[in-house]
């Protein structure tokens, strides 16, 4: 038998395994396929509902009668004033108010006297869902302000530039594709994710449950070569990802083009390109984690060690992309040679619609590549000892 046959004869055996294993594979393919579309449905209506808040302001004013013309212009802006209960403030600290006005008594006779009238947003802006009220808040009483100086000084015979000199005009180069940053952000990093779980479950049972139900030590009795026997392991770990990778993102394009999302005023395009676009950046990656996680495996006591230790692989695996969010500036171009940035980064330009020349995907498959190969001699190495079947090395 051939070492290419010796290596697909453990795949399939592999294979085999996980599909025996009909409770564990059902949970794994089925939260694949759910997981993306429920955790679009629930972003999307996230953000319509946060977009209908900013759009409907309901709006409790506490002397509303000492400033009529500041309420003309916020009931102009389809604002809809309300009376603010007497603890306002308790309620909006209790999160049932989300934003509310106070004008001071003395309002009328400051404006009268020439001085600036007073009046005060009251908010708790560390509450997410408050915080489209209180930018709709905050820009328009910005515009009733700039409105009123304009109309003081057109009043005393200024021209209205004196006060603004600077002319700002916004030119917005985002297409309206790019616009959707957070949904942006969310896709991308679940379809790293989804690469990550979808070797979890195959790859300790593949390692450190095979060594506890104590049939590895029969395929290390073989002819097969530690090397050939690592390769098989892994080549049905990473078919398995790949299986649970392309669902999710089946699941992705199903809900995008097919749900009924609430509108966003954002397209949001997840085409089949896009889809193959994902694939074919996420490919060095699922090769990588399949033998990374295959390794991690084999490096454990037992199960539950193997488990603890890829809950740490986890860990930094989730941290990267958010990291690399947080930072807040332009990725330097070194980023496309670090894996799991490097995926992320792509992923975020397909989404956007941008260009992937061939070589930035090349940059960004060459260090997966290359920690796959020292993965999978590392995995060798380990089965090629006795302890393999004992304590760890």
């Amino acid at each position: 038998m051939s070492g290419a046959a010796r290596i697909l004869t453990v795949a399939g055996k592999e294979v085999l395994d996980t599909i025996r294993d009909r409770r564990a594979m059902l949970v794994t393919l089925l939260t694949a396929i759910a997981a993306g579309p429920v955790f679009m449905v629930l972003i999307f209506n996230m953000t319509a509902s946060q977009t209908d808040k900013a759009r409907e302001l309901k709006l409790p004013v506490m002397g509303s009668e000492n400033a009529p013309a500041l309420i003309a212009f916020l009931e102009r802006s389809q604002v809809v004033i309300q009376a603010a209960p007497a603890d306002y403030e308790a309620r909006i600290r209790a999160g049932e108010l989300d934003v509310a006005l106070w004008i001071d008594p003395a309002f009328e006779t400051d404006v009268a006297a020439g001085k600036a009238g007073t009046v005060r947003l009251v908010y708790d802006r560390s509450r997410d869902r408050a915080r489209a009220a209180i930018n709709s808040a905050e820009s328009l009483l910005a515009a009733y302000n700039r409105l009123w100086g304009t109309q003081r000084l057109l009043l005393r015979g200024i021209a209205t530039e004196v006060a603004r000199p600077l002319k700002i005009e916004d030119v917005d180069l985002a297409t309206p594709q790019q616009s959707g940053s957070l949904i942006l952000f969310l896709v991308a990093f679940y379809g790293l994710f989804a690469s990550m779980m979808g070797g979890m479950a195959p790859a300790l049972d593949a390692s450190a449950g095979e060594r506890e139900r104590g049939s590895l030590e029969p395929l290390l009795a073989t002819p097969i070569t530690p090397l050939q026997l690592a390769l098989g392991k892994w080549a049905a770990i990473g078919i398995f990802d790949a299986v649970v990778v392309v669902l999710t993102l089946i699941g992705f394009y199903l809900t995008l083009n097919f749900a009924p999302l609430p509108a966003l005023g954002v397209p949001f395009l997840f085409g089949a390109t896009e889809l193959a676009r994902f694939l074919w950046i996420l490919a060095p990656l699922i090769a990588l984690l399949s033998a990374l996680l295959l390794y991690v495996g084999m490096r454990g006591r037992s199960l539950k060690e193997a488990q603890a230790n890829v809950g740490v692989l986890l860990f930094i695996f989730t941290m990267l992309p958010f990291v690399q969010l947080m930072a807040q500036k332009r990725e330097p171009a070194w980023l496309l040679w670090a894996p799991i940035s490097a995926q992320y980064t792509l992923l975020s330009r397909a989404l956007r619609g941008d260009a992937i020349p061939a070589v930035d995907w090349l940059q960004s498959a060459l260090a997966p590549v290359l920690l796959t190969v020292i993965a999978l001699c590392a995995v060798a190495r380990l089965l090629s000892r006795e302890t393999v079947l004992g304590a760890r090395s």
